[in-house]
Protein backbone atom coordinates (compact mmCIF):
# COMPACT_ATOMS: atom_id res chain seq x y z
CA UNK A 1 0.00 0.00 0.00
CA UNK A 2 1.43 3.09 -0.95
CA UNK A 3 1.96 5.45 2.31
CA UNK A 4 1.04 9.53 2.22
CA UNK A 5 4.20 11.40 1.86
CA UNK A 6 4.15 12.65 5.22
CA UNK A 7 4.53 9.12 6.41
CA UNK A 8 7.81 8.41 4.51
CA UNK A 9 9.13 11.78 5.49
CA UNK A 10 8.67 10.53 9.09
CA UNK A 11 10.21 7.34 9.22
CA UNK A 12 13.29 9.11 7.27
CA UNK A 13 13.82 11.49 9.85
CA UNK A 14 13.26 8.93 12.32
CA UNK A 15 15.67 6.48 11.01
CA UNK A 16 18.70 9.61 10.94
CA UNK A 17 17.86 10.80 14.40
CA UNK A 18 17.83 7.12 15.75
CA UNK A 19 21.07 6.91 14.36
CA UNK A 20 20.95 4.87 11.44
CA UNK A 21 21.68 6.33 8.40
CA UNK A 22 20.37 4.85 5.21
CA UNK A 23 23.10 3.04 3.39
CA UNK A 24 24.68 4.85 0.13
CA UNK A 25 23.52 3.20 -3.62
CA UNK A 26 26.59 2.70 -5.95
CA UNK A 27 25.64 1.93 -9.32
CA UNK A 28 28.54 -0.49 -10.37
CA UNK A 29 28.74 -1.76 -14.23
CA UNK A 30 30.86 -5.30 -15.23
CA UNK A 31 34.71 -4.46 -16.75
CA UNK A 32 34.72 -6.04 -19.82
CA UNK A 33 37.59 -9.04 -20.56
CA UNK A 34 39.79 -7.85 -23.62
CA UNK A 35 42.78 -9.84 -22.58
CA UNK A 36 43.89 -12.23 -25.13
CA UNK A 37 44.97 -15.98 -24.12
CA UNK A 38 48.77 -16.42 -24.51
CA UNK A 39 49.72 -18.45 -27.37
CA UNK A 40 49.22 -21.95 -27.19
CA UNK A 41 52.50 -24.62 -26.35
CA UNK A 42 52.66 -27.46 -28.56
CA UNK A 43 53.83 -31.01 -28.45
CA UNK A 44 56.75 -31.46 -30.75
CA UNK A 45 54.84 -33.53 -34.01
CA UNK A 46 57.06 -36.51 -35.55
CA UNK A 47 55.75 -38.16 -39.05
CA UNK A 48 55.06 -41.02 -36.62
CA UNK A 49 52.71 -39.17 -34.42
CA UNK A 50 49.15 -39.69 -33.90
CA UNK A 51 48.50 -37.42 -31.67
CA UNK A 52 49.30 -33.39 -30.83
CA UNK A 53 49.08 -32.23 -27.22
CA UNK A 54 48.10 -28.65 -26.93
CA UNK A 55 48.79 -26.55 -23.61
CA UNK A 56 46.58 -23.51 -22.84
CA UNK A 57 43.93 -21.26 -21.43
CA UNK A 58 41.75 -23.67 -19.48
CA UNK A 59 38.14 -23.55 -21.05
CA UNK A 60 39.71 -21.59 -24.26
CA UNK A 61 38.96 -22.97 -27.75
CA UNK A 62 41.99 -24.72 -29.19
CA UNK A 63 41.79 -24.44 -33.09
CA UNK A 64 43.94 -26.08 -35.07
CA UNK A 65 44.31 -25.44 -38.69
CA UNK A 66 45.78 -28.72 -41.03
CA UNK A 67 45.29 -29.88 -44.14
CA UNK A 68 43.21 -26.42 -45.52
CA UNK A 69 41.00 -27.83 -42.14
CA UNK A 70 40.14 -26.46 -38.80
CA UNK A 71 39.40 -28.64 -35.63
CA UNK A 72 37.89 -27.21 -32.80
CA UNK A 73 39.27 -28.42 -28.82
CA UNK A 74 38.72 -27.36 -25.69
CA UNK A 75 41.16 -26.79 -22.85
CA UNK A 76 40.04 -28.76 -19.85
CA UNK A 77 41.06 -28.15 -16.32
CA UNK A 78 44.47 -29.82 -16.30
CA UNK A 79 45.44 -27.31 -18.93
CA UNK A 80 45.74 -29.34 -22.05
CA UNK A 81 43.71 -30.83 -24.95
CA UNK A 82 44.47 -34.05 -27.46
CA UNK A 83 44.01 -33.88 -30.64
CA UNK A 84 43.88 -37.25 -32.68
CA UNK A 85 45.26 -37.23 -36.39
CA UNK A 86 46.87 -39.66 -38.59
CA UNK A 87 50.74 -40.23 -39.07
CA UNK A 88 51.76 -36.30 -41.34
CA UNK A 89 54.32 -36.22 -43.44
CA UNK A 90 57.60 -34.54 -42.79
CA UNK A 91 57.24 -30.77 -43.52
CA UNK A 92 53.83 -31.01 -42.65
CA UNK A 93 52.52 -27.45 -41.17
CA UNK A 94 50.34 -27.33 -38.23
CA UNK A 95 48.91 -23.96 -36.97
CA UNK A 96 47.01 -23.66 -33.38
CA UNK A 97 45.33 -20.80 -31.86
CA UNK A 98 43.17 -20.06 -28.65
CA UNK A 99 40.18 -18.25 -28.45
CA UNK A 100 38.50 -17.66 -24.71
CA UNK A 101 34.96 -16.98 -24.05
CA UNK A 102 34.57 -13.42 -24.49
CA UNK A 103 36.34 -13.86 -28.43
CA UNK A 104 39.97 -12.90 -27.71
CA UNK A 105 42.08 -14.78 -30.05
CA UNK A 106 45.41 -15.54 -29.08
CA UNK A 107 48.91 -15.58 -31.33
CA UNK A 108 49.06 -18.65 -33.47
CA UNK A 109 51.84 -21.03 -32.80
CA UNK A 110 53.18 -22.85 -35.51
CA UNK A 111 54.41 -26.66 -35.55
CA UNK A 112 56.44 -28.31 -38.41
CA UNK A 113 55.85 -32.06 -38.33
CA UNK A 114 59.75 -33.72 -37.98
CA UNK A 115 61.17 -36.44 -38.76
CA UNK A 116 61.35 -40.09 -36.23
CA UNK A 117 64.86 -40.77 -36.34
CA UNK A 118 63.47 -44.00 -34.93
CA UNK A 119 61.47 -44.70 -37.55
CA UNK A 120 63.66 -43.89 -40.69
CA UNK A 121 63.85 -46.27 -43.64
CA UNK A 122 66.79 -48.39 -44.53
CA UNK A 123 69.55 -46.96 -46.87
CA UNK A 124 69.28 -48.78 -50.34
CA UNK A 125 71.36 -50.52 -52.13
CA UNK A 126 73.02 -49.61 -55.38
CA UNK A 127 73.82 -52.68 -57.54
CA UNK A 128 77.54 -52.93 -59.01
CA UNK A 129 78.08 -51.58 -62.42
CA UNK A 130 80.94 -50.75 -64.89
CA UNK A 131 81.59 -47.93 -67.26
CA UNK A 132 79.68 -50.07 -69.92
CA UNK A 133 76.76 -50.76 -68.22
CA UNK A 134 73.58 -48.64 -69.63
CA UNK A 135 71.05 -49.31 -66.67
CA UNK A 136 71.25 -49.28 -62.62
CA UNK A 137 69.16 -51.31 -60.42
CA UNK A 138 68.53 -49.66 -56.83
CA UNK A 139 66.90 -52.61 -54.31
CA UNK A 140 64.79 -50.73 -51.17
CA UNK A 141 61.49 -50.94 -49.59
CA UNK A 142 58.56 -51.59 -52.13
CA UNK A 143 56.60 -48.84 -52.37
CA UNK A 144 58.46 -46.35 -51.04
CA UNK A 145 60.77 -43.31 -53.35
CA UNK A 146 63.95 -43.45 -54.18
CA UNK A 147 66.60 -40.09 -54.88
CA UNK A 148 69.21 -41.39 -57.26
CA UNK A 149 72.15 -38.47 -57.57
CA UNK A 150 74.42 -39.72 -61.06
CA UNK A 151 77.13 -36.55 -61.21
CA UNK A 152 74.81 -33.34 -61.17
CA UNK A 153 72.05 -35.16 -62.45
CA UNK A 154 69.43 -35.85 -59.94
CA UNK A 155 66.22 -38.60 -60.46
CA UNK A 156 63.60 -39.56 -58.42
CA UNK A 157 61.32 -42.61 -58.87
CA UNK A 158 59.14 -45.50 -56.57
CA UNK A 159 60.38 -48.97 -55.67
CA UNK A 160 58.13 -52.00 -57.20
CA UNK A 161 56.31 -54.33 -55.50
CA UNK A 162 59.74 -56.21 -55.74
CA UNK A 163 62.04 -53.56 -54.35
CA UNK A 164 63.37 -52.74 -57.33
CA UNK A 165 63.86 -49.15 -58.85
CA UNK A 166 65.74 -49.65 -62.23
CA UNK A 167 66.89 -46.54 -64.53
CA UNK A 168 68.85 -46.66 -68.51
CA UNK A 169 71.46 -44.29 -68.01
CA UNK A 170 74.54 -43.43 -70.13
CA UNK A 171 77.96 -45.33 -69.38
CA UNK A 172 79.56 -43.54 -66.72
CA UNK A 173 83.57 -42.84 -66.38
CA UNK A 174 85.14 -45.80 -63.91
CA UNK A 175 85.76 -44.71 -60.41
CA UNK A 176 82.34 -41.96 -60.58
CA UNK A 177 80.53 -41.97 -57.95
CA UNK A 178 76.41 -42.43 -57.97
CA UNK A 179 74.61 -42.25 -54.75
CA UNK A 180 70.65 -42.96 -53.77
CA UNK A 181 68.51 -42.80 -50.92
CA UNK A 182 65.02 -43.64 -49.82
CA UNK A 183 62.44 -41.76 -48.87
CA UNK A 184 59.27 -42.78 -47.47
CA UNK A 185 55.60 -42.01 -48.18
CA UNK A 186 55.52 -39.55 -44.91
CA UNK A 187 58.85 -37.65 -46.05
CA UNK A 188 61.58 -39.80 -43.84
CA UNK A 189 64.47 -40.01 -45.48
CA UNK A 190 66.93 -42.73 -45.29
CA UNK A 191 71.17 -42.67 -44.85
CA UNK A 192 72.41 -41.85 -48.10
CA UNK A 193 74.20 -44.97 -50.14
CA UNK A 194 77.09 -45.01 -52.47
CA UNK A 195 78.52 -46.82 -55.26
CA UNK A 196 81.56 -46.20 -57.10
CA UNK A 197 81.69 -47.48 -60.98
CA UNK A 198 84.12 -50.55 -61.67
CA UNK A 199 86.34 -50.45 -64.64
CA UNK A 200 85.24 -53.26 -66.87
CA UNK A 201 87.59 -55.98 -67.20
CA UNK A 202 84.85 -59.29 -67.99
CA UNK A 203 85.05 -60.00 -71.68
CA UNK A 204 81.08 -60.55 -73.41
CA UNK A 205 79.41 -63.84 -73.93
CA UNK A 206 80.12 -65.42 -77.00
CA UNK A 207 77.47 -64.54 -79.29
CA UNK A 208 74.09 -66.46 -80.20
CA UNK A 209 73.01 -66.62 -83.45
CA UNK A 210 68.90 -66.76 -84.14
CA UNK A 211 69.32 -68.31 -87.34
CA UNK A 212 71.88 -69.82 -89.25
CA UNK A 213 73.74 -68.07 -92.49
CA UNK A 214 73.06 -69.68 -95.70
CA UNK A 215 74.02 -69.08 -99.01
CA UNK A 216 70.77 -66.89 -99.28
CA UNK A 217 72.01 -64.61 -96.22
CA UNK A 218 72.61 -60.93 -96.41
CA UNK A 219 73.35 -60.82 -92.71
CA UNK A 220 74.42 -62.08 -89.74
CA UNK A 221 71.61 -62.33 -87.06
CA UNK A 222 72.08 -63.06 -83.23
CA UNK A 223 71.84 -62.41 -79.70
CA UNK A 224 74.73 -60.82 -77.56
CA UNK A 225 75.24 -58.11 -75.04
CA UNK A 226 73.30 -55.05 -75.22
CA UNK A 227 75.13 -52.07 -76.34
CA UNK A 228 77.82 -54.09 -77.50
CA UNK A 229 79.58 -53.97 -80.95
CA UNK A 230 79.15 -57.36 -83.03
CA UNK A 231 82.19 -57.63 -85.41
CA UNK A 232 82.34 -60.51 -88.55
CA UNK A 233 85.42 -61.02 -90.27
CA UNK A 234 85.54 -63.20 -93.80
CA UNK A 235 89.29 -63.54 -95.03
CA UNK A 236 90.61 -59.98 -94.39
CA UNK A 237 87.79 -57.89 -94.06
CA UNK A 238 85.35 -57.12 -91.01
CA UNK A 239 82.11 -55.78 -90.76
CA UNK A 240 80.53 -54.46 -87.73
CA UNK A 241 77.13 -53.14 -86.58
CA UNK A 242 76.14 -51.98 -83.04
CA UNK A 243 74.19 -54.46 -80.83
CA UNK A 244 70.55 -53.19 -79.69
CA UNK A 245 69.26 -52.59 -76.16
CA UNK A 246 67.16 -55.67 -76.76
CA UNK A 247 71.03 -57.55 -77.23
CA UNK A 248 69.51 -58.08 -80.98
CA UNK A 249 72.00 -57.30 -83.99
CA UNK A 250 72.39 -58.00 -87.85
CA UNK A 251 75.73 -57.62 -89.34
CA UNK A 252 74.98 -57.42 -92.96
CA UNK A 253 77.51 -59.06 -95.14
CA UNK A 254 77.89 -59.88 -98.22
CA UNK A 255 76.21 -63.15 -99.99
CA UNK A 256 78.81 -66.48 -99.38
CA UNK A 257 78.95 -69.93 -100.88
CA UNK A 258 77.85 -72.62 -98.85
CA UNK A 259 80.99 -73.71 -96.75
CA UNK A 260 82.48 -70.54 -96.64
CA UNK A 261 83.54 -69.65 -92.89
CA UNK A 262 83.82 -66.79 -90.96
CA UNK A 263 84.24 -65.82 -87.06
CA UNK A 264 82.02 -63.38 -85.03
CA UNK A 265 83.03 -61.67 -81.61
CA UNK A 266 81.37 -59.23 -79.41
CA UNK A 267 83.63 -56.27 -78.41
CA UNK A 268 82.00 -54.04 -75.71
CA UNK A 269 82.59 -50.53 -75.01
CA UNK A 270 85.86 -50.83 -72.33
CA UNK A 271 87.39 -52.66 -75.58
CA UNK A 272 86.80 -56.21 -73.85
CA UNK A 273 86.65 -59.20 -77.09
CA UNK A 274 84.44 -62.32 -76.20
CA UNK A 275 85.67 -66.09 -77.54
CA UNK A 276 85.18 -65.60 -80.96
CA UNK A 277 82.81 -68.25 -82.81
CA UNK A 278 83.01 -69.94 -86.31
CA UNK A 279 80.55 -69.55 -88.50
CA UNK A 280 80.19 -71.94 -91.66
CA UNK A 281 77.82 -71.18 -94.77
CA UNK A 282 74.90 -73.28 -94.78
CA UNK A 283 72.76 -74.50 -97.82
CA UNK A 284 70.48 -71.78 -99.00
CA UNK A 285 67.59 -73.56 -97.66
CA UNK A 286 69.35 -74.52 -94.56
CA UNK A 287 66.48 -72.12 -92.60
CA UNK A 288 63.43 -73.65 -93.85
CA UNK A 289 63.81 -76.68 -91.97
CA UNK A 290 63.43 -78.49 -87.98
CA UNK A 291 66.33 -80.91 -86.96
CA UNK A 292 64.74 -82.92 -84.54
CA UNK A 293 66.04 -86.61 -82.65
CA UNK A 294 63.43 -88.81 -82.21
CA UNK A 295 65.48 -92.30 -80.24
CA UNK A 296 68.76 -91.13 -81.07
CA UNK A 297 67.64 -90.82 -85.00
CA UNK A 298 68.28 -87.27 -86.91
CA UNK A 299 65.72 -86.11 -88.49
CA UNK A 300 65.19 -82.85 -90.59
CA UNK A 301 61.93 -81.98 -91.43
CA UNK A 302 60.51 -79.18 -93.70
CA UNK A 303 58.90 -76.29 -91.14
CA UNK A 304 56.07 -75.23 -93.04
CA UNK A 305 54.61 -79.26 -93.32
CA UNK A 306 56.09 -80.73 -89.60
CA UNK A 307 55.69 -78.89 -86.23
CA UNK A 308 59.03 -78.46 -84.48
CA UNK A 309 58.65 -81.61 -82.63
CA UNK A 310 58.35 -83.71 -85.77
CA UNK A 311 54.89 -84.10 -85.85
CA UNK A 312 52.50 -83.50 -88.88
CA UNK A 313 50.48 -80.17 -89.72
CA UNK A 314 48.26 -81.88 -91.62
CA UNK A 315 45.32 -84.37 -90.90
CA UNK A 316 45.84 -86.50 -94.58
CA UNK A 317 49.52 -85.73 -95.51
CA UNK A 318 52.24 -86.60 -98.28
CA UNK A 319 55.58 -85.29 -97.50
CA UNK A 320 59.17 -85.58 -98.04
CA UNK A 321 61.31 -85.73 -95.05
CA UNK A 322 65.71 -86.47 -94.78
CA UNK A 323 66.87 -89.19 -91.79
CA UNK A 324 70.22 -87.87 -91.04
CA UNK A 325 71.60 -84.46 -93.37
CA UNK A 326 69.71 -83.71 -95.83
CA UNK A 327 71.09 -85.94 -98.81
CA UNK A 328 70.22 -88.23 -101.35
CA UNK A 329 70.42 -91.34 -99.63
CA UNK A 330 68.62 -89.89 -96.40
CA UNK A 331 65.28 -89.16 -98.39
CA UNK A 332 62.19 -90.34 -97.27
CA UNK A 333 58.64 -89.85 -97.92
CA UNK A 334 56.04 -89.60 -95.93
CA UNK A 335 52.14 -91.01 -96.17
CA UNK A 336 49.98 -90.64 -93.05
CA UNK A 337 46.58 -90.30 -92.16
CA UNK A 338 44.79 -89.12 -88.78
CA UNK A 339 41.56 -89.66 -87.73
CA UNK A 340 39.95 -88.89 -84.23
CA UNK A 341 37.60 -91.82 -84.32
CA UNK A 342 39.98 -94.56 -84.31
CA UNK A 343 39.12 -95.79 -87.85
CA UNK A 344 42.14 -96.91 -90.20
CA UNK A 345 42.12 -97.27 -94.44
CA UNK A 346 44.88 -100.10 -94.46
CA UNK A 347 47.29 -98.70 -96.82
CA UNK A 348 47.52 -100.85 -99.68
CA UNK A 349 48.78 -98.80 -102.91
CA UNK A 350 49.83 -95.30 -103.77
CA UNK A 351 48.70 -93.35 -106.55
CA UNK A 352 50.00 -89.85 -107.67
CA UNK A 353 47.88 -88.17 -110.01
CA UNK A 354 48.86 -84.71 -111.94
CA UNK A 355 46.08 -84.13 -115.09
CA UNK A 356 46.41 -87.16 -117.02
CA UNK A 357 50.05 -88.07 -115.76
CA UNK A 358 49.88 -91.00 -112.91
CA UNK A 359 52.36 -92.68 -110.58
CA UNK A 360 51.51 -95.85 -108.50
CA UNK A 361 52.84 -98.46 -106.39
CA UNK A 362 51.76 -101.02 -103.92
CA UNK A 363 52.38 -100.74 -100.05
CA UNK A 364 53.42 -104.26 -98.21
CA UNK A 365 50.94 -103.97 -94.98
CA UNK A 366 54.14 -104.82 -92.96
CA UNK A 367 55.50 -101.39 -93.12
CA UNK A 368 52.39 -99.47 -92.52
CA UNK A 369 52.59 -97.95 -89.08
CA UNK A 370 50.11 -97.92 -86.15
CA UNK A 371 49.71 -95.34 -83.35
CA UNK A 372 46.62 -95.14 -81.07
CA UNK A 373 46.94 -92.32 -78.86
CA UNK A 374 44.82 -92.07 -75.11
CA UNK A 375 42.10 -89.92 -76.73
CA UNK A 376 41.21 -93.01 -78.95
CA UNK A 377 42.35 -91.31 -81.74
CA UNK A 378 44.64 -93.31 -84.73
CA UNK A 379 47.63 -92.37 -86.86
CA UNK A 380 48.28 -94.54 -90.20
CA UNK A 381 51.16 -93.83 -91.44
CA UNK A 382 54.29 -95.22 -94.25
CA UNK A 383 57.60 -94.27 -94.81
CA UNK A 384 59.30 -95.04 -97.83
CA UNK A 385 62.45 -94.39 -99.63
CA UNK A 386 61.68 -93.36 -102.83
CA UNK A 387 62.52 -95.20 -106.06
CA UNK A 388 64.23 -93.70 -108.95
CA UNK A 389 61.02 -93.88 -110.89
CA UNK A 390 59.03 -91.42 -107.99
CA UNK A 391 61.26 -89.29 -107.30
CA UNK A 392 61.67 -88.47 -111.60
CA UNK A 393 57.76 -88.03 -111.69
CA UNK A 394 57.39 -85.53 -108.73
CA UNK A 395 60.21 -83.54 -109.62
CA UNK A 396 58.72 -83.60 -113.27
CA UNK A 397 55.03 -82.84 -111.89
CA UNK A 398 55.05 -81.46 -108.73
CA UNK A 399 55.05 -77.29 -109.38
CA UNK A 400 53.12 -74.47 -107.47
CA UNK A 401 50.77 -74.06 -110.27
CA UNK A 402 49.84 -78.09 -110.64
CA UNK A 403 47.28 -79.84 -108.62
CA UNK A 404 48.91 -83.03 -107.19
CA UNK A 405 45.84 -85.50 -106.14
CA UNK A 406 47.26 -88.02 -103.79
CA UNK A 407 44.86 -91.22 -104.05
CA UNK A 408 45.35 -94.56 -101.59
CA UNK A 409 43.54 -97.29 -101.99
CA UNK A 410 42.78 -99.20 -98.44
CA UNK A 411 41.15 -102.45 -97.04
CA UNK A 412 38.74 -100.79 -94.94
CA UNK A 413 38.24 -97.47 -97.29
CA UNK A 414 39.73 -95.40 -99.32
CA UNK A 415 41.69 -91.74 -99.69
CA UNK A 416 42.02 -88.95 -101.58
CA UNK A 417 43.59 -85.45 -101.12
CA UNK A 418 45.21 -82.82 -103.18
CA UNK A 419 48.83 -81.32 -102.26
CA UNK A 420 48.61 -77.81 -100.38
CA UNK A 421 50.64 -75.45 -101.18
CA UNK A 422 52.93 -76.14 -98.01
CA UNK A 423 53.30 -79.57 -99.03
CA UNK A 424 54.61 -78.86 -102.77
CA UNK A 425 57.16 -76.33 -101.68
CA UNK A 426 58.02 -79.23 -99.11
CA UNK A 427 58.63 -81.46 -102.09
CA UNK A 428 60.63 -78.82 -104.39
CA UNK A 429 63.05 -77.54 -102.05
CA UNK A 430 63.61 -81.08 -100.18
CA UNK A 431 64.34 -82.15 -104.10
CA UNK A 432 66.55 -79.19 -104.11
CA UNK A 433 68.37 -79.52 -101.09
CA UNK A 434 69.14 -83.27 -101.96
CA UNK A 435 70.52 -82.08 -104.47
CA UNK A 436 68.25 -82.94 -107.27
Amino acid sequence: MKQPKYAALFLATTLAFGGIAPSTIVNAETSEDVTAPDAPVLSAPLHTSTALTITGEVAAKAEILINGKTYVRTILEGGEAVFKMSPQSVGKVIDVRLVDASGNVSDTTRAIVAEDPNARPDAPVIKPLTETSREVRVVGEPGQYVELSIGSSTYKGKFDANGLYRRGIAPQPAHSWLSAKTISTKGATSDVSKRSVYTDRVAPRTATLTQSVTAASYGVFGKAEPYATAVVKIGTKSYTAPVMSTGKFIVKIPRQAMGQKMSLVIRDGAGNVSQSKTITVQHALYNNFHRVYMDGMKLTVHKEVFYADSTTKYADTFVPLFVGHPSKSGLGFLLSSYTEDGSVAGFEKLTLRVGRATYSQNINDYEVYYEEYEDGSVEESYLFQPDAKLISFVDKYVRPENRITVMVQGTDYDLEFNLSGAEKRAFIQSLQYAGY
